[in-house]
C-alpha cells in the first residue's frame, strides 16, 4: 500500500514521474517514451522528480554520462515497502505503470484531508495492463488504475489500444491518442540511408524471432512450437539454408526438429539490432494484446515478411503490405504464414530496396509527437 507525508504548503511545482523502476537496462521501448513524455511535461512545471517503484540496484547514472538527461539532472525517489513519499500542494503526478496510481490517489487522498481541491493526474497508457494478470487482485487493483477518469488525462500509445480501452467502458476527463514513434536509432539509421535498404544477401534464410520467455503475451513457447514444425516440413538439405536466431530476452539455445537449433541472442544494444534488421530475411514475432508490438512492426520496416497475431481491434496485416498477422494464436493458423513469409523472402529480389514506413508507426519523433498533442498542463 503507497503512503504520503503530504505537507499543505505549496512550494514549487513538481512533476512527479512515477516509472517501474530507474534501472539501466530498462532503458529502452515502453521506459524511453515514458521518459520523453516527461521532458515534454516537465516545461510547464519548476521540479521535476523520479520516483521508482523498486529500490533499484543498477540505477541509472548522473549526470552527462545518464542515459536520459533529464534523470541524470532530476531528484529521484526509490520506494521501499513501509517508506512513505514525502509531497506537498505543488506535487502533480505522471503515472506510466498501473501500480503507481497507488501513489497519486494516497496524495489526492491526502489534499482532500487538507480541503485542497482534487487535483488531476497525468496516465501515459501504453497497453491494456489489467490483461498482463489473471483474476485477482493484481488485476483488480490494475483495473481500480482506470476508475478515476474523471481525474485522469490520460495519453494513449496507439488508436488501436484506445478503441479497446473505450471497448471496455473506460473514459477519461481528457485523452490524448497518438501514433507510436519510431525508435530514434532507427529513425537516424532509415534516415542516414535515405530508407534504402541493403541487399539480404547470404547462404542461408534468416528467420528472426522475438523470444520473450516468461511473457505470456509473446507466446514463446507457440513460436518455437511454430518454428519447430516448420522445420519437421523439411528434409535436411532443406534446413540446413536455415539459420533461426532469437532475440529479446535471452534463454537458452533450443533444439528444433531434425537438429536446427534456435540461437538466442537475448537483449542485443540498438546498433547491433539494426545491423540484424538489415540482413535478416522472414520475421516472426508474436504478441496477444491491442498494443501494436514494435518488433514486427521494425522487422517489416526492413523489409522481413513477418508473422505476428492479430487481437481483438488491432489487425496488424492493415499496417504494413509485409505483415502477416494470424487472427488466433494457433500453431495451424502460424505455420501457413511462415511458410508463405519464406516463399515471400525468395522472391523478393536481393537488391537494394527502400524501406515503407508501417502506419502504426509515427514518423515523428518523439518531442514532435507529444508536442502536436497540445497537452493541457495540470495547474497544482
Amino acid at each position: 500500500m503507497a503512503s504520503v507525508v503530504f505537507s499543505p504548503s505549496p512550494g514549487r511545482s513538481r512533476l512527479n514521474v512515477i516509472l517501474p523502476g530507474l534501472a539501466e537496462d530498462a532503458a529502452f521501448g515502453g521506459m524511453l517514451s515514458a521518459l520523453e513524455l516527461a521532458r515534454h511535461l516537465a516545461r510547464h512545471y519548476d521540479a521535476c522528480r523520479f520516483i521508482s517503484l523498486y529500490d533499484d540496484a543498477a540505477r541509472f547514472r548522473r549526470g552527462d554520462a545518464s542515459p536520459h538527461r533529464l534523470i541524470g539532472a532530476a531528484e529521484c525517489f526509490f520506494t521501499s515497502p513501509g517508506d512513505p513519499l514525502p509531497c506537498h500542494a505543488g506535487d502533480v503526478f505522471l503515472v506510466t505503470y498501473w501500480a503507481g496510481f497507488a501513489f497519486w490517489e494516497a496524495a489526492h487522498n491526502a489534499r482532500l484531508r487538507h480541503a485542497l481541491p482534487a487535483l488531476p493526474f497525468y496516465y501515459f497508457i501504453q497497453d491494456y495492463e489489467p490483461s498482463f494478470s489473471p483474476f485477482g487482485q493484481k488485476h483488480a487493483l490494475t483495473l481500480k488504475s482506470y476508475a478515476r477518469g474523471e481525474l485522469t488525462h490520460a495519453v494513449v500509445n496507439s488508436v488501436w489500444l484506445a478503441e479497446h480501452l473505450k471497448q471496455h467502458g473506460h473514459a477519461f476527463a481528457r485523452e490524448y491518442v497518438l501514433t507510436p514513434s519510431l525508435n530514434g536509432d532507427i529513425a537516424d539509421w532509415l534516415e542516414k540511408t535515405g530508407f534504402r535498404l541493403p541487399p539480404k544477401d547470404g547462404e542461408r534464410t534468416l528467420i528472426l524471432f522475438y523470444g520473450r520467455p516468461g511473457l505470456a503475451r509473446n507466446c514463446f513457447e507457440l513460436g518455437v512450437e511454430t518454428l519447430s514444425r516448420f522445420f519437421s516440413g523439411l528434409p535436411p538439405s532443406g534446413r540446413r539454408r536455415f539459420l533461426p536466431l532469437s532475440v529479446g530476452l535471452p534463454h537458452e539455445d533450443m533444439a528444433l526438429a531434425g537438429g536446427t537449433v534456435l540461437k538466442s541472442l537475448g537483449r542485443l544494444p540498438i546498433h547491433d539490432y539494426i545491423a540484424l534488421l538489415a540482413k535478416a530475411h522472414v520475421g516472426l514475432s508474436l504478441m496477444i494484446s491491442p498494443h501494436p508490438s514494435y518488433p514486427p512492426l521494425e522487422m517489416a520496416l526492413f523489409g522481413m515478411p513477418t508473422v505476428t497475431t492479430d487481437y481483438g481491434v488491432k489487425k496488424m496485416r492493415e499496417a504494413h503490405p509485409l505483415l502477416l498477422s494470424a487472427a488466433w494464436p494457433e500453431v495451424d493458423e502460424l505455420l501457413p504464414l511462415l511458410r508463405e513469409g519464406v516463399v515471400k523472402a525468395q522472391k523478393l529480389n536481393s537488391a537494394a530496396r527502400r524501406a515503407v514506413m508501417p502506419s502504426a508507426l509515427s514518423r515523428l519523433n518523439w518531442a514532435e509527437n507529444f508536442a502536436s498533442l497540445n497537452i493541457a498542463p495540470i495547474t497544482p
